[in-house]
């Protein structure tokens, strides 16, 4: 009889690639691609074994959002086969990207195309390529670094795993910078990105403009895309709906200009919830951007699409405008955590000599986390804000802008018994590790980066101080903050037994007012 062998695989940077972002549908759009390249690998797994089941974790869902990153899978699955699957899943994402912003684009392209040939910027007139085409490339195939282990347990395989993501020797584009705001017009994902223009002939100024110019045009695009899908999927008559979003948005004409353009100026207000003429990213915070707009996402493959249904489209969200960082002046509060000690659980679950009974283990942990993380997004976005992403025991989430964070508090005050320890249709269902959380509660002028940074330290606060527990963090402008900590069953507590220091009167829910 053959020896058993357990396939483990994963992928980084994971943690870099979700916070390096300005805005929430950054964040939601890198988190929305680390699940999507997660779960193709699974289902290519499943492919190669001929087994629905091969794979132990994470468990299979009716959704991509959620998957998480590490990946074991019960069978022989060769690495040369994973990396192929995990490769050809980013490369078209970003084929898509690229070949619709080339198509929506053409016209720019091709004025600025000739401008560039007759000015000898560009010489590859025979291929018709673009400058940008090579940089396209080399994002493609050489963003992510891949790890696979094989081992005879699962115990072992998990093990290996970690020591081989440790031991990393990733190499990656970052000669351009980290931001393309920081490091210059050489790093601006624009069709001129890779011109040969010789340095005493370089003009910023005429750069920036061609940049601008571009960025304008793509936000004309996208925002035309959104109202289209828009004006489709909506029953009332298009002028009524015209007429509706013109005043959510202030794109009324107030003039009485002839030549005001009411679906022109609805375009450039729905354009910037993914991109301004202003803003200049790099490729792959474009790519980010563009995954999580509709008529993008359209374009990449889809092994379970159908005439009639596209569950990819499906899982994106109608609309980021209750959660827009760009469009408000009222504070928010960000909330970060996960599973305690979940790693420790999950070798302890896995040690099982018997393979069965461990891989059943792992499974029913993966499919309990994994469900929960399902019915959490979906209870929460219907009425507190936007869950970023839950996959297993990991979550990120956002309420909706408040002046007070009375509304966050009181949901914190009931999160382990009812949230945490609820199941995908709501009922009770214990978890085996205890959750800890970061809050923090910040004023929109903060930067999206320094917030998320401060969750992190909040959740590892958290545990520090013992695990089990909750830390509360006020951020202010200056980014100096205040923090406190406390088991969960303590914040109800002194929620309600606040009481204030000078007229030692009960005052009511904490309500911390930045």
């Amino acid at each position: 009889m053959a020896e058993p062998v357990f396939t483990a695989i994963t992928f980084s940077p994971v943690t870099e690639f979700i916070e390096k972002t300005r805005k929430l549908r950054d964040l939601y759009g890198s988190s929305f691609i680390l699940s999507y390249l997660a779960d193709s690998v699974c289902e290519a797994a499943r492919v190669e074994l001929r087994n629905n089941d091969a794979v132990i974790s994470p468990a299979r869902l009716n959704i991509r959002m959620g998957t998480p990153d590490q990946i074991v899978i019960q069978g022989d699955f060769p690495e040369r086969q994973a990396r192929a699957a995990f490769l050809q899943a980013w490369g078209q994402i970003m084929d898509s990207c690229r070949e619709w912003v080339c198509a929506e684009c053409q016209d720019w392209i091709n004025t600025h195309y000739e401008q560039w040939i007759q000015a000898n910027e560009w010489n590859d007139r025979s291929r018709r390529s673009l400058p940008w085409d090579r940089d396209w490339q080399l994002w493609k195939a050489h963003a992510w670094e891949f790890f696979w282990v094989q081992r005879a347990s699962i115990a072992e395989v998990l093990e290996a795993i970690v020591e081989e993501e440790q031991d990393r020797d990733w190499v990656g584009i970052n000669w351009l910078g980290e931001s393309s705001t920081l490091s210059g017009s050489d790093a601006i994902a624009w069709p001129g990105l890779g011109l040969n223009i010789p340095p005493k002939r370089r003009s910023m100024a005429e750069a920036d403009q061609q940049i601008r110019s571009f960025f304008g045009m793509l936000n004309q695009k996208i925002g035309g895309a959104i109202l289209e899908d828009d004006l489709l999927s909506f029953r009332q008559d298009t002028a009524t709906r015209l007429r509706n979003l013109a005043r959510h948005y202030g794109v009324e004409d107030q003039s009485g200009n002839k030549d005001f353009d009411l679906r022109q100026e609805l375009a450039k207000k729905l354009g910037e919830a993914i991109v301004t003429p202003r803003e200049q990213l790099s490729i792959p915070e474009l790519a980010k951007r563009l995954f999580t707009l509709r008529a993008v996402a359209q374009c990449i493959p889809s092994r379970d699409r159908t005439k009639d249904k596209d569950p990819l489209v499906e899982e994106l969200p109608e609309s980021f405008k209750d959660v827009n960082l760009w469009k408000t002046d009222l504070p928010m509060g960000w909330f970060r955590g996960d599973g305690d000690r979940a790693g420790q659980h999950i070798r302890d679950i896995t040690q099982d000599p018997d393979q069965t009974v461990a891989a059943k283990h792992l499974s029913d942990f993966s499919r309990q986390m994994r469900q929960w993380g399902k019915w959490l997004k979906d209870s929460f976005d219907q009425k507190q804000g936007r869950i970023v992403f839950a996959g297993g025991d990991d979550f990120l989430g956002v309420f909706h802008p408040a002046e007070k964070p009375t509304a966050a508090i009181q949901w914190l005050c009931c999160f382990k018994e009812n949230v945490w320890h609820r199941g995908d249709g709501g009922e009770e269902d214990i978890k085996p590790v205890t959750p800890s959380v970061g809050f923090v509660w910040a004023s929109s002028q903060v930067p999206q980066r320094d917030i998320l940074q401060h969750c992190e330290l909040a959740e590892q606060s958290a545990k520090q101080n013992g695990r089990d527990r909750v830390c509360l963090r006020v951020l202010f402008s200056s980014g100096t903050h205040l923090e406190w900590a406390c088991p969960w069953w303590l914040l109800p507590k002194i929620v309600r037994g606040y009481r204030d220091r000078v007229s030692k009167a009960k005052t009511g829910p904490i309500s911390t007012t930045m």
